[in-house]
């Protein structure tokens, strides 16, 4: 499965580089990657770095601002399993969490997760719970990984439901 982790806002320069906004907040699949999909085609990376929040690529091939023109408005994707790689305990892709259903400590049913939003400061989750739905914050004292599941403490999340 493929997941878009940039899109190209425009070519930068005159020698077929290019610059593109992340559409990830996990920014170490950038650190080592070679190869990306843009619309079906493979492209190599011959050259890619993070300047004030965006990031800089020059692919194989791209020598000149017309060819690097080609790519504006276009997305580049990666393999799941790239992006999965590199994260850590408490980052999640929202794909694999909307359908979550979410149990407290002790293993009672809480609700599903509907849906993520962010509004700046952190994510907010949209729990249905009994066929009303909550905005609760993804706040680690809320949100706990038990056995490698996230899991709720109940006591906290019941304080910040919304």
């Amino acid at each position: 499965m493929l997941l878009a982790i940039a899109k190209i806002v425009k070519p930068q320069g005159i020698k077929g580089e290019v610059k593109a906004q992340p559409l990830t907040n996990v920014l170490a699949v950038f650190d080592n990657l070679k190869q990306v999909s843009i619309e079906g085609k493979a492209y190599d990376i011959t050259r890619i770095s993070f300047r004030q929040g965006f990031l800089y690529i020059t692919f194989k091939g791209f020598e000149t601002r017309n060819q690097a023109e080609e790519l504006r408005n276009k997305k580049i994707m990666i393999d799941k399993s790239l992006l999965e790689e590199n994260t850590d305990d408490y980052e999640f892709l929202v794909d694999d969490l909307i359908g979550t259903v979410l149990y407290d400590t002790e293993g009672n049913l809480v609700g599903q997760i509907m849906d993520v939003e962010n509004y700046g400061a952190t994510d907010n989750f949209i729990i249905e719970i009994d066929g009303r739905e909550y905005q609760v914050p993804f706040l680690k004292e809320v949100f706990l990984i038990k056995d490698g599941t996230l899991v709720v403490d109940r006591a906290k999340f019941e304080e910040v439901k919304v």
